[in-house]
This record gives C-alpha cells, sequence and structure tokens, in this order.
C-alpha cells in the first residue's frame, strides 16, 4: 500500500501517468486511486448516498457535543471499525477535492438507515459510551447517530 501525500493536487503520484504531469487544477480522474473512483461511481449512480457521524453528546450539559467519528459509509453492517475508517479517510479526501460534500443533519428522505442502526461498529460506539458514563468529568455520556447524506458537487 502506498501513501499518497494530500499537499497541492497535482503530486502525479499515480506511476501509470508519470510521463503525463499536466500541472491542471482540479484534480483530473486520472489522479485519483481505484477505491476513490469506485466511490464515485457509486455516487454518480445513485446520485445520493447515506452517510452517518456518531456523536457524544451529554445530559449534563446542553451544548456538549463530540465528533467521535466521522464520516461514516457503511454497505453492510458488519463492517471493521478499520473499514469504515478507511472509508471514512476516502470520503474526506474526495470532499477536499471537490468531488463531493459531506452533509449532516440531512438524512435522505425515504431511507431507512438501517445497516447504521444495526451496525458492529455503531453498536461498539454505544457499549464504549455506556462503560464510560460512570467516570468522573466525563460529559459525553450519551451516544447519537446523526443521520446525512453524501452529494455530488458539479464539476
Amino acid at each position: 500500500m502506498h501513501h499518497h501525500d494530500h499537499h497541492g493536487c497535482c503530486c502525479g503520484h499515480d506511476h501509470d501517468h508519470m510521463q503525463d504531469q499536466r500541472q491542471s487544477c482540479p484534480v483530473s480522474e486520472g489522479e485519483l486511486s481505484g477505491e476513490e473512483r469506485a466511490l464515485l461511481h457509486e455516487l454518480d449512480h445513485h446520485h445520493y448516498l447515506p452517510v452517518a457521524r456518531f456523536l457524544l453528546e451529554s445530559t449534563k450539559q446542553d451544548d456538549f457535543s463530540s465528533v467521535a467519528l466521522a464520516p461514516v459509509y457503511l454497505r453492510h453492517p458488519e463492517e471493521s471499525l478499520e473499514q469504515v475508517r478507511r472509508t471514512g479517510a476516502l470520503l474526506l479526501g474526495l470532499e477536499e477535492k471537490g468531488y463531493l460534500s459531506l452533509d449532516y443533519g440531512y438524512p435522505l428522505d425515504g431511507y431507512p438507515y438501517e445497516e447504521y442502526h444495526s451496525s458492529q461498529v455503531y453498536a461498539y460506539f454505544c457499549r464504549s459510551v455506556e462503560e464510560a458514563r460512570g467516570r468522573e468529568g466525563f460529559l459525553g455520556d450519551t451516544p447519537v447517530l446523526e443521520l446525512g447524506s453524501i452529494a455530488p458537487m458539479e464539476k
């Protein structure tokens, strides 16, 4: 697995295109990894995709809210935390490059988000919050699944 640096969009890390040093921003699709392209293809196909983030809120302090994990995009409820983090990093990269936007608090109309509510990662998150609840000075005692959507950006 090679490491991509995210500084500037013309780093030319795609070895097949080494001789092709176009200095054009924004990034042409040729500079996206296979995984990034697959995600964009999925988005293209569905127009919008569901996304969520795991928040910690507090029964002790009204305005307390902390993001525990975001963005969370699941294809299966069994996905591991490792997979979720990896997909999240891809999504953030694509958002940074201007391919898509992540909007929380705007769930997709009529989409049940079933795989999110029943997912292993969410169950694990709820358990960790439960276990930490008794601790002194621990504010984030309420797990919240905030639903949202991924939208393609007009290029």
